[in-house]
């Protein structure tokens, strides 16, 4: 099998350059090497590599500068980054230098030979002249598009977006207490919206067929790859009207500052971009509803997006009743995601020895106690029935299609809107 140029591995460790030649070289590749980042420098001007695979952790010249410096001197070309010591820190920074995939050591051929093929496939672009066409990333997996292969139930149609260029943040898993953060690429049309880890290739969709647990937050899982706290960037997501986007991240999603309301800033920060192709919301006719008593949630025919919660708790918190309609961004940034996340003083012990709030500080939810919130002022009156909202939102996401419906609900979580939404699925998908 020939292939159009050689590769340059950039490593110090003279084994690991030895091995990957090895495996490389078997599979019709050729190879340069370098030890470290001067050499490679030289090489890449004078001998004109395809593909430059880079170690991140190099005395002298470290892979971060030598990335920066190769894309000074050629910007085309695709480089992916290794490293056996690497936090999501270090590969959200490669990616902003320009890489364009991340891999971890010890190296997998599988995952080290698909990351290279991915990377040597041009992104074609449309005939149509549609720049959108173009914005899958040079290095992205195989996607599924489940959402797109049929869109029953159609209600009003909605343009499809993906923004307008990559993006990084990060912070804290709420969760797990670990570090986390998110790399966020456009991706074309019809595609849909995925989690990866940062050194995964197999993409798990947003997709209600793919959610694992919905116990103090919702999950999505496929294989080994599993993110966790999804529900906050799917509000926002939702809120957008995003549809194609690719979300890199180690496990978790950071909870910032346990609301919606930075994943906004960034956003409109960076642009959004609208794409050609069908989308549609998907129209209730008939009412639908999940529990019975004190838990409830129903949908209901309406020309929009709605959600009506009511939740009662004891004191501090009490009866808390709001209603909202999703019309446009603004007025979710305003009303909705800058809501927190909330929690009792007297849950938190149960939670920490479940494996649960391990990143629960006092600057990314709020804490009550007998007499009210312990760590902050309340952004609202009412934020805790906003944050359910905010909540339900993202949840109500997971079929890749905004609602066209009233939604009504007494005190319900996660697995409540799952619940739902596998009804609306049924009503979607009826067996003969």
């Amino acid at each position: 099998m020939a292939h159009s140029g050689p590769i340059l591995i950039v490593d110090d460790e003279a084994n690991i350059r030895k091995s990957l030649e090895g495996v490389l070289s078997d599979d019709g590749y050729a190879c340069l090497h370098a030890a470290g980042g001067t050499e490679a420098l030289e090489l890449l001007t004078s001998r004109n590599p395809a593909l430059v695979l880079l170690d991140i952790w190099m005395p002298g010249m470290d892979g971060i500068e030598t990335l920066r410096r190769m894309k000074e001197l050629r910007p085309q070309i695709p480089v992916i980054m290794m490293s056996g010591h690497a936090t999501i820190a270090t590969a959200i920074k490669a990616t902003q230098a320009g890489a364009s995939d991340f891999i971890e050591k010890p190296l997998e051929l599988d995952l080290t030979l698909g990351a290279i093929r991915r990377a040597l496939t041009p992104v074609e672009t449309s005939d149509t002249g549609d720049v959108s066409a173009s914005k899958t990333p040079v290095g992205v997996p195989e996607i599924q598009r489940v959402v797109f292969e049929k869109q029953a139930m159609r209600g009003s149609a909605m343009p499809q977006k993906t923004l307008a260029h990559s993006a990084v943040m990060y912070g804290q898993g709420l969760h797990s207490g670990k570090k986390s953060g998110l790399i966020l690429e456009p991706l074309g049309p019809d595609s849909g919206i995925h989690f990866i880890g940062v050194s995964d290739n197999r993409a798990v969709p947003a997709h209600l067929d793919f959610v694992g647990s919905t116990g103090y937050a919702t999950s999505i899982r496929i294989g080994s790859t599993q993110v966790a706290t999804i529900e906050h960037v799917m509000s926002a997501l939702n809120a957008y009207g995003i549809s194609n986007l690719l979300i890199k991240c180690n496990g978790e999603v950071p909870v910032l500052d346990g609301s919606a309301a930075e994943f906004c800033s960034l956003f409109e920060e960076i642009g959004l971009e609208n794409q050609r192709g069908d989308w549609y919301k998907i129209v209730v006719k008939e009412p639908v509803t999940i529990g019975s008593g004190r838990e409830t949630i129903r949908l209901e025919p309406c020309d929009g997006f709605e959600i009506d919660y009511t939740l009662d708790y004891p004191a501090p918190v009490g009866r808390q009743h709001y209603s909202f309609r999703l019309d446009d961004p603004a007025t979710y940034r305003k009303e909705i995601a800058p809501a927190r996340t909330f929690g009792f003083v007297k849950d938190i012990g149960h939670l920490q020895r479940q494996g649960l709030a391990l990143g629960g500080r006092f600057d990314n939810f709020i804490l009550f106690g007998d007499d009210g919130p312990i760590n902050d002022a309340l952004r609202f009156p009412d934020e805790p029935v906003r944050h359910k909202i905010m909540d339900a939102i993202g949840d109500l996401y997971l079929l890749g299609r905004r609602l066209q419906a009233r939604v009504v609900a007494n005190m319900t979580g996660h697995s409540d809107n799952i619940a739902l939404l596998r009804k609306v699925r049924e009503m979607m998908n009826p067996h003969p």
